[in-house]
């Protein structure tokens, strides 16, 4: 298998160190968080995740819109594993 070596904002690497599970690799870790990418995720989160509560609805939507706007923008996933 290959690598890629990728360069990342000190910011984005200290999010993804809070995601990343004890068992993973930073690469598992991406592909987790990108392979569970949907709207449903992402509005299962927004209702279990303290400090959303107090959002508005219009800006809920306004999430929601760029949610899908991304979503239609991503290429699809194609296991190499397989």
């Amino acid at each position: 298998m290959t690598s890629k070596t990728i360069s990342i904002k000190e910011k984005t690497y200290n999010l993804l160190k809070k995601m990343k599970l004890p068992h993973e690799s930073f690469g598992d870790t991406i592909e987790r968080l990108c392979k569970s990418f949907s709207t449903d995720n992402l509005t299962k989160w927004f209702e279990t995740t303290d400090g959303w509560e107090d959002m508005i609805e219009a800006e809920y939507d306004e999430v929601s819109e760029a949610i899908m706007k991304l979503q239609k923008n991503l290429k699809p996933f194609k296991d190499d594993k397989k």
